[in-house]
């Protein structure tokens, strides 16, 4: 099967996208990015070149909105065959964990376990003694 002009220009696109990482998994030390994190509701690209990108914020007052889209736009934009690059804010789909990717709901699940093997939390441990 080969693949067409086309597919790869998409593929580019959806490569751009994976490497935008939400600035909040940055600041966590945990970076992972805004597809996996399923920010990105959706995309499309017109005959004239123009990607359209929707997000969701992950909550109704996250203030770095606008670094996620312009990290979207830069990345995008380095795509050849990508003219114009416009990213729309989706406010009526808050973020859940259920719109990330498989892949980031893995990620997610390996790290919190690998958390939680190098600081044991026990439910009410403060009631043993034992918080420090």
């Amino acid at each position: 099967m080969s693949t067409t002009p086309d597919d790869e220009l998409r593929t580019a696109i959806e490569d751009a996208i994976g490497k935008v990482d939400d600035p909040c998994s940055i600041a966590a030390h945990a970076p992972m990015s805004v597809r996996d994190m399923g920010l990105v509701r959706e995309w499309r690209i017109d005959a004239a070149g123009t990607v359209v990108v929707t997000v969701s914020p992950t909550a109704p007052s996250c203030i770095l909105m606008s670094s996620i889209a312009e990290g979207i736009e830069a990345r995008i934009a380095e795509v050849e065959g990508v003219d114009r690059v416009r990213v729309e804010v989706d406010t009526r789909t808050m973020w859940t964990p259920e719109l990330m990717t498989e892949g980031g709901r893995r990620t997610l699940d390996e790290r919190r376990s690998a958390s939680l093997i190098s600081v044991p939390v026990r439910p009410r441990q403060w009631e043993h003694g034992t918080c420090t």
